[in-house]
């Protein structure tokens, strides 16, 4: 029989029971634990495994040791647990929100952004259009214009003959140009028919045409005229066919050039400076 009085070497001394011990750690006393123990109580599945498995082993300790819940901790805990459950749904209706106005608004906004694209696309495609339209239009003003001021020879054959100066003890100004009676005699540039017919001074029938820049020409000794006062000429235009009429040695076309209506000036350089070399 064992001797429950020996104190041997390998066993201490019996020691008398003095009651039933527990250790609780002290971190179990917190309200923290409280508020474990109702969330256990209030469904601690809800939680996360890992949070939910605490929780309860926590409370589980906390009811084996027959500690009492802190009621504050309790209410603390469980509005805790049901603003989360608020504020999870409220940030879902939120997000779902933002998605639906995403899925709505979305292609509208991208619609619209096309449209106003291609309208502006339209308008620039127009205002180019129409500044081209324009600057065609204005060529060929600047075109008509340049072909309406050109100037051109009177006679398409003809022989120099007496030029600008005195002659016989007095002044002629013009250039004669010989050439057969009946040739087709051309108006110089665009202007007006400012006399045409039988002219008692010597001319015979004369055509004086005043041009688009002021300057009047004679053109004298026609046989026959084809154009009548305030009739409006082209360059190149027929006014007459040549003759040998009024004071006149033989067939001819007298040509006189007045800048701006004034005094006759000598046909030949007038005529160069505009591009006609007779």
């Amino acid at each position: 029989m064992r001797n429950a009085t020996y104190t041997g070497r390998h066993r201490p001394a019996a020691q008398t029971p003095r009651g039933r011990r527990y250790v609780v750690p002290v971190a179990l006393l917190s309200a923290t634990v409280a508020g474990g123990l109702v969330i256990r109580e209030a469904r601690a599945g809800e939680l996360g495994p890992a949070a939910a498995g605490a929780m309860s082993n926590a409370s589980t300790s906390v009811d084996a040791v027959g500690l009492p819940a802190d009621p504050d901790a309790v209410s603390a805990a469980t509005a805790a647990r049901a603003g989360g459950g608020t504020s999870r749904d409220t940030s879902r209706e939120a997000l779902a929100g933002v998605d639906t106005a995403g899925s709505t608004s979305g292609p509208s906004s991208v619609e619209a952004a096309t449209a106003r694209a291609r309208a502006d696309e339209k308008a620039r495609a127009a205002a180019k259009a129409e500044k081209q339209k324009a600057a065609k239009a204005q060529a060929a003003r600047d075109n008509a214009v340049k072909a309406a001021h050109r100037w051109v020879s009177p006679l398409a054959s003809y022989t120099l003959t007496s030029g600008y100066g005195f002659r016989w003890g007095k002044l002629h100004p013009a250039q004669d140009l010989a050439t057969p009676v009946g040739s087709r005699v051309h108006s110089l540039s665009s202007g007006t028919v400012i006399f045409a017919g039988w002219d008692s001074t010597g001319f015979g029938n004369l055509v004086r045409i005043q041009y688009w820049d002021g300057t009047v020409s004679f053109m004298a000794h026609n046989s026959r005229l084809v154009v009548s006062v305030g009739q409006t000429v082209a360059p190149g235009q027929l006014v007459s066919y040549s003759g040998n009429t009024g004071h006149s040695t033989g067939p001819h076309v007298h040509l006189e050039i007045h800048p701006s209506g004034g005094e006759a000036v000598p046909p030949m350089p007038w005529l160069a400076n505009h591009g006609i070399r007779l």
